[in-house]
């Protein structure tokens, strides 16, 4: 399959030194560190590490306190995205190209929807039947045997998304969504219980009110970003809780 997306322009390659904020990583070129803009704020533990690769592009914007962004991370040999406002662009170039089992003959008819009673979501959709259905994206790049899950830090707006879905699921809408995991080393999604345990249990609990939960995995190729597993297994319940936690 053709790639999804494909970066334009220069990218560097350094060595992370260190994260001296959410938003920031040190990072070594060739000589005196640099500092990155990061945009992802989670806590990327075993990504955003001392030494570890990173791939960074040069962005030339003279009111910015950084002249680089943050790309991908190499770890145990392969590259883990970096950028969680991608997931989207992922999501939607996929859906155009009917490449996601579950969103077979959906369409895009808006991004970011304004919902006055639940507030946004990220895309409403149409259907194969001619009907509008609301998906959510979140984008995942904690890893561990194998087990993609999210969230990687506390996440009060990702249960607030969660609770929206809920609503307009229980008003009768088509709602879904959508675990973009950006590395392909991956075998199956569940929640993260043992840092967000509430995140963890309104999931379980939307899903059985009729909110469609997914999760797909992509690879990142420079400068290519690509599809890489279109039906993530979705493992959600207690038993793989208390086993994460233990």
């Amino acid at each position: 399959m053709d790639p999804l997306l494909t970066i334009d322009g220069e990218l560097l390659t350094g060595t992370i030194v260190d994260r001296p904020n959410r938003f920031v990583v040190r990072v070594r070129f060739e000589d005196a560190p640099e500092r990155v803009f990061l945009g992802d704020p989670g806590a990327l533990e075993g990504t955003v590490e001392p030494g570890n690769e990173i791939l960074c592009s040069p962005v030339e914007d003279p009111e910015r306190a950084t002249d680089y962004d943050a790309i991908a991370v190499r770890v145990d040999g392969v590259y883990v995205s970096v950028r969680p406002a991608l997931a989207n662009g992922l999501f939607e170039r996929a859906l155009a190209r009917d490449a996601i089992p579950a969103f077979d003959g959906y369409s895009c008819l808006k991004r970011e929807p304004s919902l006055p009673e639940y507030g946004r979501t990220d895309f409403l959709v149409e259907t194969p039947a001619g009907e509008t259905a609301f998906v959510e994206i979140k984008s995942c790049t904690h890893v561990k045997d194998g087990v993609a899950m999210f969230p990687d830090r506390q996440t009060e707006r990702g249960r607030r998304h969660l609770r929206s879905l809920e609503a307009l699921s229980e008003d009768g809408h088509e709602t879904h969504v959508v675990f973009v995991v950006q590395r392909p080393d991956v075998e199956r999604f569940r929640p993260y219980q043992a840092v967000d345990p509430e995140f963890a249990e309104l999931l379980a609990r939307v899903r059985e009110t009729g909110v469609d939960v997914h999760a797909i995995t992509t690879s990142f190729d420079p400068p290519h970003y690509s599809l890489r597993n279109d039906d993530l297994p979705v493992d959600i319940g207690s038993r793989a809780g208390r086993s994460e936690s233990e």
